[in-house]
């Protein structure tokens, strides 16, 4: 069906760019992998549709998901500039979050097909751990300081609060990508006979 695999997944690149008062900051992520979703269990389904409009809840759990990557990034604190660039990780566990799928449907001769136009999904986490390698020896002790800070003490939901929306943004493209490499080559009757609505 041409659907990537689940796990790992590979995305090759991602961009973020954060802004807020004195602190700013630029990494470009590639080669990443997400590995752990293949654990992830379905607990709950909800759809409603009608002849123009799908809408589709998935509540899912996921023990535990390894996040590895390369980066390269540069962040500024008013006048103190920090250039880095290496490796990353990052551990979540105790994951809790809905899918929450919307689309309209797509007639291709006589089958209906469904157009996934949006995805949403915003985990709760139970806990996080994330580490940094720097190969810039000029800002390694800073990045050091970093990677205590923010796995110290819970300061890692600040963290991940304040990078969620660019997460979100992520996987929103992700998520139609792929389901629409589902839903639109399988006929909507098919995936969902009249008898399951």
């Amino acid at each position: 069906m041409g659907v990537p695999p689940v796990d790992p997944y590979r995305q090759k690149d991602l961009r973020a760019e954060y802004n807020n008062n004195q602190i700013s900051a630029k990494m470009h992520m590639t080669d990443i992998y997400v590995h752990g979703l293949k654990l992830a269990k379905v607990k709950d389904a909800r759809l409603r549709a009608d002849d123009d409009n799908f809408h589709l809840e998935v509540d899912i759990e996921t023990p535990r998901v390894f996040v590895t990557g390369q980066y390269e990034g540069e962040g500024r604190y008013n006048s103190l500039k920090i250039v880095a660039k290496g490796s990353f990780n990052s551990t979540m566990t105790d994951l809790v979050y809905t899918w929450k799928l919307d689309g309209v449907p797509e007639k291709k001769g006589n089958e209906t097909y469904m157009r996934i136009n949006s995805f949403y999904m915003r985990p709760d986490v139970g806990n996080m751990v994330s580490y940094l390698t720097n190969d810039n020896p000029n800002s390694k002790d800073l990045i050091d300081l970093g990677n205590r800070f923010i796995n110290s003490n819970n300061n890692w939901r600040l963290m991940y609060r304040e990078l969620l929306p660019f997460a979100q943004a992520n996987w929103n493209k992700i998520g139609i990508r792929v389901s629409n490499k589902i839903f639109l080559k399988i006929p909507y009757d098919q995936l969902f006979p009249t008898s399951s609505r």
